[in-house]
């Protein structure tokens, strides 16, 4: 099986993604914390795994963008 290497989304998509994984990232941060308070190693280093990956996968997608100057005189000239 193989993978495409190429997705068709718009912004509306990726802000959906995004704001899924924040969430998914909270709700696992909270789990991690009450794991730390009982000591249990286990859930700790299952829960530290997760929140390093959509943390990484966040990264991807902010490195990804490409982003405009706010100069209202050259609209949509990139930044860097």
């Amino acid at each position: 099986m193989t993978y495409k290497k190429t997705f068709n989304l718009n912004r509306s998509d990726i802000d959906v993604i995004e704001t899924c994984l924040r969430k998914e990232l909270h709700i696992r941060s909270e789990k991690y914390q009450g794991s730390v308070n009982q000591k249990n190693t286990e859930e700790m280093e299952s829960f530290k795994q997760g929140i390093s990956k959509i943390t990484e996968l966040l990264g991807k997608i902010h490195n990804q963008k490409i982003w405009f100057d706010g100069d209202p005189a050259k609209p949509w000239v990139p930044k860097g």
